[in-house]
């Protein structure tokens, strides 16, 4: 962990806590189920969200083209600058 990174600590009643630990043994087995290819397509298709930032859009019939680019020597990651951003407001 960085010296700039943070944890929050979330408590949540028995019922709630029990609820998001079956979700995540869900998870867990509907990974294990995968062959590798497969748990690495689904990060790409699921998790990856920078792959989601490019996008076209049509608004009054003209097409705008959104491209997004990373600096791979970044030292915040993209979810940490959304999370950064949107922390602001």
């Amino acid at each position: 962990m960085q010296d700039n990174e943070k944890i929050y600590r979330i408590e949540l009643p028995d019922e709630e806590y029990a609820y998001v630990e079956n979700l995540k043994q869900e998870y867990y087995k509907k990974l294990e189920n995968m062959t590798k290819d497969e748990r690495l397509q689904y990060f790409r298709d699921n998790i990856a969200i920078e792959n989601k930032l490019n996008f076209e859009k049509e608004i009054n019939g003209t097409v705008y083209k959104v491209n997004t680019y990373f600096d791979e020597n970044a030292e915040e990651s993209i979810l940490a600058k959304i999370f950064r951003l949107t922390k602001r407001s």
